[in-house]
C-alpha cells in the first residue's frame, strides 16, 4: 500500500470516530442558555443591564397630559429586564465534552501515524485533513450535536428584528465551541498541533457560522427605534469576537478590525438617524406638556448609560468631533433646536409657549440627573451643556412670568390711583381670575419647577398688589367703598393661597 492510501485510511478511520459526548455537550448548552436568563452578577451591572430586546421601541407613554418616560409601570419594567452576561460569567457546568475513549484512540492513530511515515508525519497529516475538509466538516453535523451548533444553511432575516436570537446563538455556539478544542487539545499536549488542525476543519462550518453573524450584526444599519438591540449586539460581538480570534481560521486580523469599523460606521449612522426621528416626528404630537420625543431622548440616554463602557471606549472613542460626547451633545442640541421651534405652534399663547418649554428641559434634566455627566465625560462639554440649559430655563421663566403677570399688573399701575379704586382693583380681579381660570389646569409635572413659577407669580404680583391696596386704603377713598367692593377684590391673604393653586392640573 503506497503512503497516499495508507494516509487516506488513516484519515477515514479519524472521521469514523466518535468524539463527541452528545448528552454532555447538550448539558453544556443547556447551562450556557440558563446562565443567559439568570439575572446578572453585579460586575456586570454597569455594563449588561438593558431593557428586553422585544420591548424596546415599545415602551408604554401615558396620554393623561403628559407623556412618561418611565415605561409605564416601574415594576413592570424591572421585569422585562434581559441581560446577556460575557463569556466569563457564563457557566457550561461541569462537563466533559469528549467520550473517555474517543481522545485515546485519536493519539493511538497520531502515533500509528508517526511510526508509519517517520518525521514528516505532521505535516503529511495535515494535508489530508485539508484534502478530506469536506468529510472531516460533515461528522460535526451528525445526529449527537445539538441543533443549536447546526444551522449551516440558515439564512438571516432583518438582524434588527431577530437581535435576541442571534446573540444567543452567537455566545452560546462560540463558548461551546471554545470548550471543545479546550477539551480536545488539554487532554493531549504531544499532538495539540495535529488537534488543532484536526478541529479547524472539522467545526471550519461552525467558525465560519459565527463569522457570517459577527459580520451581519456590524453591517446591520439600525434604526432609531433600535438603539437597545444594537447596544445588546454589539456589547455581544465585543465579548465573543477575542474567543473568535482563537479559533484556527484562514480569516485575517484585519477582518476583525473591518467588525469594529463597521460598528463604528454603524453607530455614527444612528446618531444620524435619531436626529432624523426626532426632527420628523416632533410635529406629529400636540397638546401634551411633556412631548414624546422628550422622552424618547431620554431612554435614549438611559440605554447609552446602560452601554457607557462600549459606547464611550469602543464605538464613538476619543475627544474630537467623533467622539461619543461631542455625537450626543450634538443630539441633544438638535432636540432643543427642533423642540423650540415646534413651540411656535403655542405662538398665539406666550405663557403657555414658556410653559411647554420649560416643561420638557426641566423633565429631561430632571430624568438624565446624573447620566448627562458621564456620557458626555469631557468637562467643556458639560459646562456648556450645563450654562445654555441655565440660561434658557432662566429667559423663559422670566419671559412666562412676565406675560402670564402682565395683564393684570397693569391694573395697577400709578395712573389708575386718581380716580376711584374700584375700577382699578376690580380690573385686578378680573384680569386675575381670566389668568388663573386658564392656567390652573395647565399640568406642570416637575415639582421643583411648578414651586418656582408659583413663587414667581407671588413676587410678581404681590408686593404691587399689597402697595396698592394700603395707598388706597390711607388715602381714605378705599376706606369709604371697602364694604361694597370687597366682595370682587382680593385680600392678600387670598391673593397669595390661589396664586399657590396654579399648575396643579
Amino acid at each position: 500500500m503506497n503512503q497516499s492510501a495508507a494516509m487516506q485510511r488513516l484519515v477515514e478511520e479519524i472521521c469514523r470516530l466518535k468524539l463527541w459526548d452528545k448528552d454532555q455537550v447538550s448539558a453544556a448548552t443547556k447551562n450556557l442558555l440558563r446562565s443567559i436568563e439568570q439575572p446578572p452578577y453585579s460586575i456586570q451591572a454597569d455594563t449588561m443591564c438593558c431593557f428586553t430586546v422585544s420591548r424596546c421601541q415599545s415602551e408604554s407613554s401615558s396620554y393623561d397630559g403628559y407623556a412618561s418616560s418611565d415605561g409605564g409601570d416601574s415594576r413592570r419594567s424591572n421585569e422585562q429586564q434581559l441581560h446577556y452576561p460575557s463569556h466569563a460569567h457564563m457557566d457550561p457546568g461541569d462537563v466533559l465534552l469528549i467520550l473517555p475513549d474517543a481522545v485515546t484512540q485519536l493519539e493511538d492513530i497520531f502515533r500509528n501515524c508517526e511510526v508509519t511515515f517517520g518525521p514528516d508525519y505532521k505535516e503529511m497529516l495535515l494535508q489530508a485533513f485539508s484534502d478530506n475538509s469536506d468529510t472531516l466538516r460533515s461528522s460535526f453535523y451528525e445526529p449527537d450535536i445539538p441543533r443549536i451548533l447546526r444551522g449551516s444553511k440558515v439564512t438571516f432575516m432583518d438582524p434588527s428584528e431577530c437581535t435576541e436570537g442571534l446573540i444567543i446563538m452567537l455566545k452560546i455556539n462560540t463558548q461551546v465551541l471554545c470548550l471543545m478544542q479546550q477539551q480536545l487539545c488539554e487532554q493531549g499536549r504531544p499532538f495539540e498541533e495535529l488537534k488543532i488542525g484536526y478541529f479547524a476543519l472539522f467545526a471550519k462550518c461552525a467558525i465560519k457560522k459565527l463569522l457570517e453573524i459577527t459580520l451581519c450584526l456590524s453591517k446591520t444599519e439600525w434604526s432609531a427605534a433600535h438603539i437597545c438591540p444594537m447596544l445588546l449586539a454589539y456589547e455581544a460581538l465585543m465579548d465573543v469576537l477575542p474567543l473568535i480570534q482563537k479559533f484556527p481560521s484562514s480569516e485575517s486580523d484585519d477582518f476583525f478590525s473591518n467588525i469594529v469599523c463597521n460598528m463604528r460606521e454603524a453607530f455614527r449612522e444612528l446618531i444620524d438617524h435619531i436626529k432624523h426621528f426626532i426632527q420628523s416626528n416632533m410635529e406629529k404630537h400636540q397638546d401634551v406638556a411633556i412631548h414624546p420625543m422628550t422622552c424618547f431622548l431620554i431612554r435614549s440616554m438611559r440605554y447609552f448609560s446602560s452601554h457607557r463602557i462600549l459606547v464611550q471606549s469602543t464605538l464613538a472613542p476619543g475627544d474630537n468631533s467623533n467622539s461619543f460626547g461631542y455625537l450626543l451633545y450634538d443630539v441633544i442640541t438638535c432636540w432643543k433646536s427642533v423642540l423650540t421651534e415646534h413651540s411656535n405652534i403655542y405662538r398665539a399663547d406666550l405663557p403657555w409657549q414658556y410653559i411647554f418649554l420649560l416643561n420638557n428641559t426641566e423633565h429631561f434634566n430632571r430624568k438624565t440627573d446624573g447620566l448627562l455627566d458621564e456620557l458626555l465625560s469631557d468637562r467643556q462639554i458639560i459646562e456648556q451643556h450645563d450654562d445654555e440649559f441655565k440660561l434658557l430655563c432662566k429667559n423663559w421663566i422670566e419671559s412666562y412670568t412676565k406675560e402670564a403677570c402682565a395683564p393684570a399688573k397693569s391694573c395697577l399701575t400709578r395712573n389708575h390711583w386718581w380716580g376711584s379704586p374700584r375700577p382699578s382693583l376690580v380690573a385686578f380681579t378680573a384680569k386675575f381670575n381670566k389668568t388663573f381660570d386658564r392656567q390652573k389646569t395647565w399640568k406642570v409635572p416637575d415639582v421643583v419647577l411648578r414651586q418656582e413659577l408659583k413663587d414667581r407669580i407671588h413676587d410678581c404680583l404681590l408686593p404691587d398688589y399689597s402697595s396698592s391696596l394700603e395707598n388706597y386704603s390711607s388715602s381714605g377713598l378705599f376706606c369709604s367703598c371697602l364694604q361694597s367692593v370687597a366682595g370682587d377684590i382680593y385680600t392678600p391673604e387670598h391673593l397669595q393661597t390661589v396664586v399657590q393653586h396654579l399648575y396643579e392640573g
